[in-house]
């Protein structure tokens, strides 16, 4: 549970997100639906009984009334499985406070101050079969100093404000210390790949100098860095959910490369 000192370190509550009230409705519905899908099952499971033992007698009542029970005992585990997700959703609570974050579960919580959070993962992906218009599903992990990741989804009210209010409060310290680092020509490493005084490094050991970098930018869920090699080389794309801050890591690569 969030206890009084937390929330004193947290400061003044800026907002409070919950999940999205039509996710909300739509699960409670669907385990009502599938409820209501096992009673059904298993009272034509009771009339198949019924006039089985009447017409034909007791042996043949366990063949006829296998079915119907298998059936309304899918349904059944359904509706549970629903109506624990539906209970989970409707106690979940983001507070944004002014110094940090607080993640509730009922009476359950998690607190962290902005100076506890070591990096911010962004995920974007398509959901729906290949070749097909998808909606796109939106993720961001928020890893603590002690390893930690706590998960903010777009299951969440304006989920796109409060990840950007989060970044917006995370990164600019963050800045601060890589740029500090690599003025002191001490390595970056953001995942997969190093930024350091001689250039770029990957984890394959493909290395580009500063003078081969042309620029950084994020796009459909990558990392694409531009280079002046030819052809097939001329960019490099990374998955950017593979790269912690990965909108620090392209920023700073435009920036170094201005100055370099």
């Amino acid at each position: 549970m969030v206890t009084t000192p937390a929330e004193a370190r947290l400061g003044s509550i800026e907002r409070v997100h919950r999940v999205r009230r039509t996710l909300r409705r739509d699960t409670m519905l669907a385990a009502v639906g599938l409820a209501a899908g096992a009673v059904l099952a298993w009272t034509y499971g009771a009339y198949r009984a019924f006039l089985a033992y009447t017409e034909y007698g007791p042996l043949l009542v366990g063949r006829w009334l296998t079915a119907p029970l298998v059936v309304g005992l899918a349904f059944a585990l359904a509706a549970l499985w629903a109506a624990g997700r539906a209970w989970r959703t409707s106690r979940l609570r983001i507070r944004l406070h002014e110094h940090g974050l607080a993640i509730i579960r009922g009476r359950r919580g998690r607190a962290l101050v902005w100076g506890e959070i070591l990096a911010l993962w962004s995920h974007a992906e398509r959901t729906g079969f290949p070749g097909l218009a998808g909606s796109r599903r939106l993720r961001l992990e928020v890893q603590a100093t002690d390893g930690r990741r706590l998960r903010l989804d777009d299951s969440l009210e304006a989920f796109e404000a409060l990840a950007a209010a989060v970044k917006g409060h995370v990164y600019p310290p963050l800045l601060e210390s890589y740029t500090h680092a690599f003025n002191e020509h001490r390595p970056l490493a953001f995942g997969p790949i190093t930024l350091s005084q001689a250039g770029i490094e990957e984890s394959d050991r493909t290395r580009l100098t500063w003078n081969e970098v042309q620029g950084a930018r994020l796009d459909t869920g990558r990392l694409l860095i531009q280079t002046t090699r030819p052809g097939r080389q001329s960019a490099r794309s990374l998955p950017a959910d593979r790269i912690p801050n990965v909108e620090l890591c392209a920023q700073l690569i435009q920036e170094i490369r201005q100055t370099s």
